[in-house]
């Protein structure tokens, strides 16, 4: 069974790379979003297992995007998700300026990881691989 993965990240070339990377490994099968609010619409007709999520994005950053999923997930005026994604945060902002402990102590539900640009593509699949049913 293949585990199910959507990248969200707004510049082209790194979204394309890391999409190449995870559809390297054969029991991923990978999508795309450009941004948060493209990955919502995604999220609201595919069920996915693990998200990997830029923070920085126009329109909708990843933040938002995060307290989005949340509500989706757990608020049930909102509910429409039945199965919440594992989180893997991508970032160019460095740790003073959007701190590990403030991502993680925010969305404890969702978030499994957070890497800073430039990371480790194997670290980043072996992250994806560990959340994959």
């Amino acid at each position: 069974m293949l585990g199910k993965v959507l990248v969200v990240e707004d510049d082209d070339s790194i979204r394309r790379l890391l999409v190449e990377v995870l559809q390297g490994r054969p029991q991923i099968a990978v999508e795309s979003a450009r941004d948060g609010v493209e990955a919502l619409h995604q999220i609201s007709t595919t069920p996915y297992d693990v998200i990997v999520l830029d923070v920085m994005m126009p329109m909708m950053s990843g933040v938002d995007f995060l307290d989005s999923l949340q509500a989706l997930t757990h608020d049930p005026s909102v509910k429409t998700l039945q199965k919440t994604p594992a989180v893997i945060v991508i970032t160019s902002a460095s740790d003073s300026i959007l701190p590990n402990d403030a991502i993680e102590r925010r969305f404890p539900q969702v978030v499994r990881a957070i890497l800073r640009k430039p990371f480790d593509f194997e670290r980043l699949c072996s992250f994806v691989e560990k959340e994959l049913p």
